[in-house]
């Protein structure tokens, strides 16, 4: 059971990061809000990609995904959260690709799972 769930959050992890490739696609200066005003995300663009911090939010303002990009690429570490705020997934980017440790985290936001990456490829 506990491959099954690592397994089905590495690929929760996947979703949100191709979600996050996509939805950076749409690079434009504005934040996006929900509609009652709320940031969906937030972040700024330098030359037309995205630089610097940028989050994403849920609906009740929680933080869902943190990170930073360096000319529009992922640099350094990456947060996932779910809707309670508590910490779910670390990762670390280097020239955007997954570099280092990959930590999933249990629903209290204790180390679950370890798994190291290189140039995006899985090192045992």
């Amino acid at each position: 059971m506990n491959n099954h769930n690592s397994f089905h959050k590495l690929i929760v992890v996947s979703l949100i990061i191709i979600w996050t490739i996509f939805n950076s696609q749409s690079r434009n200066k504005e934040n996006l809000n929900y509609e009652d005003g709320s940031s969906i995300r937030t972040g700024e663009t330098q030359n037309g990609v995205n630089n610097g911090l940028w989050q994403w939010y849920y609906k009740n303002g929680k933080v869902q995904l943190s990170g930073n990009f360096v000319a529009g690429k992922r640099e350094g570490v990456w947060k996932t959260f779910d809707s309670l705020g508590v910490i779910t997934t670390e990762s670390n980017y280097v020239d955007n690709k997954l570099n280092g440790d990959l930590i999933l985290y249990n629903e209290k936001g204790e180390v679950k799972s370890r798994k190291k990456f290189k140039d995006d490829i899985e090192v045992k």
